[in-house]
């Protein structure tokens, strides 16, 4: 999935309201500068003397609100596609298929977090800075080449020896940015680690080196960290070398031509113009070293925006209906040895497939549920066939039951009704949960963020959420829920009510035996690898 569209139109004329935003700058510092030095020298028809001080106080208001909104506008400008890219980095995260890489926690916060983060200040402090100050020596070149010729010769002096520090600093910048950054990802992961395991170090006594450990990269950062700051300080002191650049050339000019001395007005609007041409180079500079954490952050998003994504909307839609569906399974390749299976299951039918190990049942479920990607083979459910069908479409027709399909942080009632295609009257929605054992007083409690749930078995409201779904097939792979035999009971009683085709991934109860279709999928040896064992009834 490519990254949103930076250039549009729309931000097209932000970014030429800001450069307007320049301009008024320069137009605001023109006449401070001008109005001061009369002021202060008298110089000048003294009727105007009454308007000086009111034009230089508007004048600095006018400066100031500038600055201001130029901060806004550019926060605005940021802000904007930060939230773009956000919605769209996370859409493309969610729609990744089960098994795919760079999907852990830690990794996606850090994008969402530090990288974007470095995107952002480019775009609000590098981009825009580059704007704004482009169209200030534009305007202020134009007017000394018109004004004072010789005064523009001595400007481009002082940019050039501004750019002498920024071309020096930014090679050996680029490298301390993208090795502190990779220390930062070293920290994150063992930060990481140690939270998994946590109570597994302090039972084995080693609390102490994995501190160490951990304390040990943090020097290793701090140290790369300094090292990139002494760049960075070189970098943004740049633009204190424009006024002693001007000042030096102006000296130079005044003893090798004499009498050319300049006036105070002139003297005002060259100290000024130096000042603001010096504020915004430095922020320049600034924003320069935003641009090289800008292209390591957008490295680093991209890697993820490659992945294969599931796209919900591409193939034939087929509109959701009543009953039961079938489901013909041909030649798919499941569990970790890729195991062929070909399997017929009739609407309305309710089958158990035994002689899986826990993945390759999980496997299965998510292949034929299309929220994992099946390399070979052909799933199809009454006739339609995976690949030809709208992602939409199918998991409208088809429910999974599995502790992979976590609850979400939210209230009992509404991760039972998450989903649901049609709202059930209260009557009906009410017997449901009872069923289930999530009463009036329960369905109030709180998911945490992990998906654990206090006082109701998480596999209930599971089973509460397919059954409210109305799918024409449901997919179980889910162990606990098979084990406890009222819930599993009360699952298949409510989904044979609905008219449902049931497909057990796993091993069943003996008592279940006469009311399912066995077909098992174990290997001719009877079992699987040892990595993948069969686990018991």
């Amino acid at each position: 999935m490519p990254l949103p569209v930076l250039w549009t139109w729309r931000r097209l004329l932000q970014l030429a309201g800001l450069a307007s935003i320049g301009v008024v700058q320069v137009a605001a510092a023109l006449v401070v500068a001008v109005a001061g030095s009369r002021l202060l020298t008298t110089e000048g028809d003294q009727s105007f003397h009454s308007w000086l001080v009111p034009g230089i106080v508007v004048a600095t208001l006018l400066l100031v609100s500038a600055r201001v909104l130029q901060r806004r506008f550019a926060e605005a400008l940021a802000l904007g596609y930060i939230a773009e890219l956000r919605v769209a980095f996370m859409s493309h995260i969610v729609r990744m298929p089960a098994g795919s890489k760079h999907i852990r926690t830690g990794l996606v916060m850090t994008r969402v977090l530090n990288d974007m983060s470095a995107i952002k200040l480019w775009l609000a402090n590098g981009l825009v800075a580059v704007v704004v100050a482009a169209a200030v020596l534009l305007s202020i070149t134009t007017m000394l080449v018109w004004y004072m010729p010789g005064m523009a010769l001595t400007l481009a002096v002082a940019i050039f020896v501004w750019c002498i520090p920024v071309a020096i600093c930014l090679r050996p910048l680029d490298r301390r940015i993208r090795d502190s950054r990779r220390k930062r990802g070293r920290i994150a992961a063992h930060a990481g680690t140690i939270l998994a395991t946590r109570l597994t170090l302090l039972g084995f006594g080693r609390h102490g080196p994995a501190m160490r450990g951990l304390s040990h990269l943090s020097r290793k950062l701090n140290a790369a960290l300094v090292g990139r700051a002494s760049l960075s300080g070189l970098l943004r002191s740049s633009g204190d070398l424009v006024f002693p650049a001007v000042a030096l050339m102006v000296s130079v000019g005044s003893a090798t031509w004499a009498g050319h001395t300049l006036d105070a007005v002139s003297l005002g609007v060259l100290v000024m113009m130096t000042g603001l041409i010096s504020t915004h180079l430095s922020a320049v500079a600034l924003g320069l070293e935003y641009r090289h954490a800008h292209r390591i952050a957008l490295a680093r998003l991209e890697t993820i925006m490659k992945q294969v994504t599931i796209d919900p909307d591409a193939g034939k839609r087929v509109s959701k209906r009543k009953g039961a569906r079938g489901l013909c399974i041909d030649r798919l390749p499941i569990g970790p040895v890729g195991r062929l299976v070909s399997l017929d299951v009739e609407p309305g039918e309710a089958v158990s497939l035994t002689g899986l190990c826990e993945d390759a049942a999980l496997d299965i479920a998510l292949k034929v549920a299309r929220l994992r990607i099946a390399d070979a083979g052909r799933i199809t459910i009454d006739g339609h066939d995976a690949d030809a069908t709208r992602a939409r479409s199918w998991w409208r027709e088809v429910s999974v039951i599995s502790p992979q399909l976590s609850l979400v942080r939210a209230s009992v009632k509404d991760n039972a009704v998450l989903g649901a295609n049609s709202p059930a009257d209260e009557k009906e929605y009410r017997r449901i949960l009872e069923r289930f054992g999530l009463t009036s007083e329960l369905e109030a409690l709180a998911v945490g963020e992990d998906g654990s749930l206090e006082l109701v078995p998480p596999c209930a409201v599971r089973a509460a959420r397919a059954v409210l779904r109305h799918s024409g097939l449901v997919l179980i792979a889910d162990r606990e829920l098979t084990a406890d035999d009222r819930l599993f009971e009360a699952l298949v009683d409510e989904l044979r009510a609905i008219d449902a085709t049931i497909v057990v991934a796993g091993n069943i109860s003996m008592r279940w035996h006469d009311r399912f279709r066995i077909v098992d999928l174990g290997s001719p040896l009877g079992r699987w690898p040892d990595s993948c064992a069969s686990y018991p009834n």
